[in-house]
């Protein structure tokens, strides 16, 4: 089941590059690696970087937490493999876009099935944990929107969505506190070395990613 656990990671994460390359491609300008050799050397070391340590991660939480059953894992797995391009095109351009979104949707429709098949007996908690969080963290992410000036974008919100469909209650719960953390400690740095001020949106998803690969590493969930 190791092999097979790693065989989907490394697709995942294929994937996941597929969707960011598509990105890329569609708007070069906007990313600036036309004829930018250092920052197209830099995204290639980005990429390979990441999936790596996706990879690598996906391999420990299995190994590590075995009391979790192969498709609660991969839903993890799949979670880090979205991130990472995310937070790429998400500090770069401050946006995320909506095939991300998709295609994060897509790969949790598949596992969807696959839990019809396999877990039917334990289905429904999980199901409703699922959804559970999906709406409360995208409500939650609007409200911040609403009472706070560029706080979270609407793809935050989107991306919070998908999260909790993967993650569930729990695992939402503790991949956005250490975000939040994140995101400060990152807020902080930025505008003491004056590279931001505080009118300036400071992009999430770097911070959603660090924050929810420190908690799945962690606890697993």
């Amino acid at each position: 089941m190791l092999v097979f656990m790693i065989l989907c990671s490394i697709l995942a994460n294929g994937a996941g590059a597929g969707l960011l390359l598509w990105e890329i491609r569609r708007l070069p300008e906007r990313y600036g690696l036309g004829e930018n050799r250092r920052r197209k050397t830099g995204a290639w070391i980005y990429g390979v970087s990441m999936s790596v340590i996706a990879v690598g991660i996906s391999v420990f939480i299995f190994l590590f937490y075995q009391d979790n059953s192969f498709l609660f894992t991969l839903k993890r797995v799949t979670m880090l493999a979205l991130l990472w391009p995310v937070a790429y095109v998400d500090f770069v351009t401050c946006r995320i876009p909506n095939r991300f979104i998709a295609g994060g949707l897509l790969a949790r429709g598949s596992i969807l099935t696959a839990e019809l098949i396999l877990e039917q007996e334990n289905l429904l908690p999980v199901l409703l944990s699922d959804a559970a969080a999906g709406l409360a963290f995208f409500l939650t992410a609007a409200l911040c929107a609403l009472i706070v000036k560029n706080s979270i974008g609407a793809g935050d919100m989107k991306l919070f969505f998908v999260m909790g469909t993967f993650l569930g209650l729990q695992g939402t719960w503790g991949a956005v506190f250490l975000s939040l953390v994140v995101s400060f400690v990152i807020a902080v740095v930025l505008l003491v070395t004056k590279k931001k001020s505080r009118k300036d949106a400071i992009p999430f998803g770097p911070a959603l990613m660090i924050g929810t690969y420190c908690s799945v590493f962690l606890t697993g969930m």
